[in-house]
Protein backbone atom coordinates (compact mmCIF):
# COMPACT_ATOMS: atom_id res chain seq x y z
CA UNK A 1 0.00 0.00 0.00
CA UNK A 2 1.53 3.59 -1.03
CA UNK A 3 1.11 6.31 0.20
CA UNK A 4 1.16 10.12 -0.10
CA UNK A 5 1.38 12.38 2.83
CA UNK A 6 2.47 15.60 0.91
CA UNK A 7 -0.88 15.33 -1.23
CA UNK A 8 -2.25 17.98 1.19
CA UNK A 9 0.75 20.61 1.37
CA UNK A 10 -0.25 23.72 -0.03
CA UNK A 11 1.99 26.10 -2.15
CA UNK A 12 4.65 23.35 -2.44
CA UNK A 13 7.89 24.60 -3.49
CA UNK A 14 9.77 23.98 -6.58
CA UNK A 15 12.16 22.35 -4.48
CA UNK A 16 9.90 20.53 -3.14
CA UNK A 17 8.14 19.53 -6.74
CA UNK A 18 11.31 17.95 -7.89
CA UNK A 19 11.82 15.84 -4.47
CA UNK A 20 8.33 14.50 -4.74
CA UNK A 21 9.39 12.69 -8.08
CA UNK A 22 12.29 11.00 -6.84
CA UNK A 23 10.63 9.81 -3.89
CA UNK A 24 7.84 8.18 -6.13
CA UNK A 25 10.57 7.23 -8.27
CA UNK A 26 13.21 5.80 -5.33
CA UNK A 27 9.73 4.23 -3.92
CA UNK A 28 9.05 2.10 -6.58
CA UNK A 29 13.15 0.83 -6.71
CA UNK A 30 12.69 -0.14 -3.60
CA UNK A 31 9.62 -2.19 -3.75
CA UNK A 32 11.04 -3.71 -6.69
CA UNK A 33 14.51 -4.86 -4.73
CA UNK A 34 12.66 -7.26 -2.86
CA UNK A 35 9.81 -9.78 -1.96
CA UNK A 36 7.29 -8.28 -1.41
CA UNK A 37 7.22 -10.10 2.07
CA UNK A 38 10.14 -8.70 3.36
CA UNK A 39 9.31 -5.08 3.35
CA UNK A 40 7.52 -3.70 6.11
CA UNK A 41 7.02 -0.12 5.20
CA UNK A 42 8.82 2.88 3.80
CA UNK A 43 9.48 5.81 5.49
CA UNK A 44 10.82 9.33 4.96
CA UNK A 45 12.70 11.80 7.35
CA UNK A 46 13.83 14.85 8.00
CA UNK A 47 13.88 18.19 6.26
CA UNK A 48 11.17 17.15 3.41
CA UNK A 49 8.76 15.84 5.96
CA UNK A 50 9.43 18.88 8.35
CA UNK A 51 9.29 21.25 4.93
CA UNK A 52 12.58 22.63 5.96
CA UNK A 53 14.44 21.53 2.69
CA UNK A 54 16.28 23.93 0.86
CA UNK A 55 18.38 23.09 -2.40
CA UNK A 56 21.46 21.45 -0.19
CA UNK A 57 19.03 18.93 1.32
CA UNK A 58 19.20 15.44 0.94
CA UNK A 59 16.09 13.10 1.23
CA UNK A 60 16.05 10.72 3.83
CA UNK A 61 13.97 7.25 2.87
CA UNK A 62 14.16 4.68 5.26
CA UNK A 63 13.13 0.89 3.87
CA UNK A 64 11.99 -1.34 6.88
CA UNK A 65 12.82 -4.69 6.04
CA UNK A 66 12.36 -7.87 7.92
CA UNK A 67 16.21 -9.05 8.10
CA UNK A 68 19.52 -7.57 7.77
CA UNK A 69 20.45 -9.70 4.58
CA UNK A 70 17.92 -7.85 2.54
CA UNK A 71 19.37 -4.60 3.11
CA UNK A 72 21.94 -4.49 1.00
CA UNK A 73 19.66 -5.05 -1.98
CA UNK A 74 18.17 -2.33 -0.64
CA UNK A 75 21.09 0.08 -0.63
CA UNK A 76 21.51 -0.41 -3.94
CA UNK A 77 18.74 1.45 -5.14
CA UNK A 78 20.90 4.27 -4.63
CA UNK A 79 22.01 6.45 -7.42
CA UNK A 80 22.23 9.82 -9.56
CA UNK A 81 18.82 8.85 -10.87
CA UNK A 82 17.03 9.20 -7.49
CA UNK A 83 19.50 11.54 -5.96
CA UNK A 84 18.82 13.94 -3.70
CA UNK A 85 17.19 10.77 -2.12
CA UNK A 86 19.44 8.85 0.51
CA UNK A 87 18.20 5.56 0.95
CA UNK A 88 19.48 3.95 3.92
CA UNK A 89 17.24 0.74 5.46
CA UNK A 90 16.82 -1.01 8.71
CA UNK A 91 15.76 -4.22 9.79
CA UNK A 92 13.46 -5.74 12.49
CA UNK A 93 16.80 -7.46 13.53
CA UNK A 94 18.51 -4.28 14.08
CA UNK A 95 15.40 -2.63 15.76
CA UNK A 96 15.01 -5.32 18.44
CA UNK A 97 19.02 -5.17 19.44
CA UNK A 98 19.11 -1.49 19.06
CA UNK A 99 22.22 -2.13 17.17
CA UNK A 100 22.95 -0.80 13.63
CA UNK A 101 25.24 -4.79 11.75
CA UNK A 102 25.61 -3.40 8.81
CA UNK A 103 29.26 -1.84 8.35
CA UNK A 104 29.92 2.34 9.21
CA UNK A 105 31.57 4.24 6.73
CA UNK A 106 33.17 5.95 9.71
CA UNK A 107 35.67 5.35 12.72
CA UNK A 108 33.90 5.72 15.02
CA UNK A 109 30.41 5.01 13.71
CA UNK A 110 28.26 8.17 13.28
CA UNK A 111 24.73 6.79 12.54
CA UNK A 112 22.28 7.08 15.17
CA UNK A 113 21.26 4.22 17.07
CA UNK A 114 18.12 2.37 15.78
CA UNK A 115 15.82 3.69 19.16
CA UNK A 116 16.11 7.29 17.75
CA UNK A 117 14.13 6.62 14.38
CA UNK A 118 11.33 4.92 16.90
CA UNK A 119 10.94 7.79 19.05
CA UNK A 120 10.40 10.30 16.25
CA UNK A 121 8.23 7.46 14.16
CA UNK A 122 5.51 10.37 14.43
CA UNK A 123 7.47 12.89 12.55
CA UNK A 124 8.62 10.48 9.95
CA UNK A 125 6.14 10.40 6.86
CA UNK A 126 4.82 6.96 5.91
CA UNK A 127 5.12 6.50 2.19
CA UNK A 128 4.41 2.33 1.90
CA UNK A 129 3.01 -0.29 3.94
CA UNK A 130 1.25 -0.11 7.57
CA UNK A 131 4.09 0.67 9.36
CA UNK A 132 6.03 -0.21 12.85
CA UNK A 133 4.69 -0.32 16.70
CA UNK A 134 7.59 1.49 18.53
CA UNK A 135 6.39 -0.21 21.83
CA UNK A 136 7.88 -3.37 20.37
CA UNK A 137 10.89 -2.49 20.91
CA UNK A 138 14.00 -1.50 23.32
CA UNK A 139 14.34 2.64 23.61
CA UNK A 140 16.96 3.94 25.58
CA UNK A 141 16.20 6.72 28.32
CA UNK A 142 15.91 10.34 27.73
CA UNK A 143 19.75 10.49 30.15
CA UNK A 144 21.36 7.59 28.50
CA UNK A 145 20.31 8.49 25.11
CA UNK A 146 21.89 12.56 25.55
CA UNK A 147 25.08 10.74 26.79
CA UNK A 148 25.19 8.46 24.30
CA UNK A 149 24.84 12.22 21.69
CA UNK A 150 27.75 14.12 23.72
CA UNK A 151 29.83 11.11 23.05
CA UNK A 152 29.07 10.43 19.38
CA UNK A 153 29.27 14.09 19.00
CA UNK A 154 32.93 14.98 20.84
CA UNK A 155 34.27 11.63 20.06
CA UNK A 156 33.10 11.44 16.66
CA UNK A 157 32.07 14.03 14.76
CA UNK A 158 34.50 17.06 15.71
CA UNK A 159 37.31 14.75 15.93
CA UNK A 160 36.70 13.48 12.22
CA UNK A 161 35.44 16.88 11.20
CA UNK A 162 39.03 18.29 12.05
CA UNK A 163 40.68 15.33 10.10
CA UNK A 164 38.91 16.84 7.32
CA UNK A 165 36.75 13.32 7.03
CA UNK A 166 33.83 14.68 7.29
CA UNK A 167 32.48 17.82 6.26
CA UNK A 168 30.75 21.19 8.29
CA UNK A 169 27.21 20.55 7.00
CA UNK A 170 26.87 17.04 8.69
CA UNK A 171 28.31 18.37 11.90
CA UNK A 172 26.01 20.96 11.65
CA UNK A 173 23.11 18.89 11.39
CA UNK A 174 24.35 16.82 14.46
CA UNK A 175 23.24 19.83 16.75
CA UNK A 176 20.19 19.39 15.58
CA UNK A 177 20.16 16.06 17.21
CA UNK A 178 21.80 16.77 20.32
CA UNK A 179 19.77 20.18 21.05
CA UNK A 180 16.23 18.16 20.79
CA UNK A 181 17.82 15.14 22.77
CA UNK A 182 18.61 17.48 25.15
CA UNK A 183 14.82 19.16 25.73
CA UNK A 184 13.84 15.71 25.40
CA UNK A 185 16.02 15.03 28.91
CA UNK A 186 14.66 18.10 30.17
CA UNK A 187 11.07 16.91 29.55
CA UNK A 188 10.45 19.86 27.27
CA UNK A 189 8.31 19.37 24.25
CA UNK A 190 8.55 21.42 20.94
CA UNK A 191 8.38 21.21 17.81
CA UNK A 192 10.48 18.69 15.39
CA UNK A 193 11.92 21.49 12.94
CA UNK A 194 15.35 23.86 13.43
CA UNK A 195 12.99 26.70 13.91
CA UNK A 196 11.09 25.16 16.39
CA UNK A 197 14.03 24.29 18.73
CA UNK A 198 15.93 27.78 17.80
CA UNK A 199 12.68 29.31 19.29
CA UNK A 200 12.47 26.87 22.17
CA UNK A 201 16.30 27.74 23.82
CA UNK A 202 15.54 31.01 25.24
CA UNK A 203 19.42 31.10 26.75
CA UNK A 204 20.76 34.40 24.07
CA UNK A 205 24.07 31.97 24.32
CA UNK A 206 22.85 28.36 23.22
CA UNK A 207 25.15 26.88 20.35
CA UNK A 208 21.23 26.06 18.42
CA UNK A 209 21.28 29.76 17.87
CA UNK A 210 24.34 29.97 15.86
CA UNK A 211 23.78 26.22 14.20
CA UNK A 212 20.39 27.49 12.98
CA UNK A 213 21.81 30.79 11.32
CA UNK A 214 24.49 28.49 9.48
CA UNK A 215 22.18 26.14 8.67
CA UNK A 216 20.12 28.93 6.92
CA UNK A 217 23.14 30.27 5.54
CA UNK A 218 26.87 28.72 5.72
CA UNK A 219 29.85 30.37 6.67
CA UNK A 220 32.65 29.92 3.96
CA UNK A 221 35.00 31.04 6.17
CA UNK A 222 36.90 28.53 7.37
CA UNK A 223 37.78 30.87 10.60
CA UNK A 224 34.15 31.39 11.52
CA UNK A 225 33.73 27.51 11.08
CA UNK A 226 36.26 26.74 13.22
CA UNK A 227 35.00 29.24 15.97
CA UNK A 228 31.77 27.53 16.26
CA UNK A 229 33.40 24.26 16.76
CA UNK A 230 35.30 25.25 19.53
CA UNK A 231 32.18 26.87 20.74
CA UNK A 232 30.20 23.37 20.54
CA UNK A 233 32.91 22.10 22.68
CA UNK A 234 32.22 24.30 25.08
CA UNK A 235 28.49 23.41 25.02
CA UNK A 236 29.56 19.75 25.22
CA UNK A 237 31.55 20.20 28.32
CA UNK A 238 28.29 21.88 30.23
CA UNK A 239 26.02 19.23 29.06
CA UNK A 240 28.51 16.84 30.60
CA UNK A 241 27.88 18.08 34.10
CA UNK A 242 24.03 18.01 33.95
CA UNK A 243 25.18 14.61 34.91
Amino acid sequence: MTREFWKDWKRKTIIEKKAIKRIIKARGLIIKSIPKNKLIAIYIKGSFVRREMNKNSDIDIVPIVTEIKYEGRVFEVNSHNVYPCIVVPLSIEEFKKNKLMTQANHKPDLRAKPDRFLKKLKECGLIYGNGLNPKKFPIRSNEKALKDEIKLMGEGYIKLYRKKEIKFAPLLKQVFWLTETELEHKKKKVSHTWKGLDKAIKEKSHIMHLAYKYRLNKPKDKKRRDAFVKKLEKHLNKLEKIF
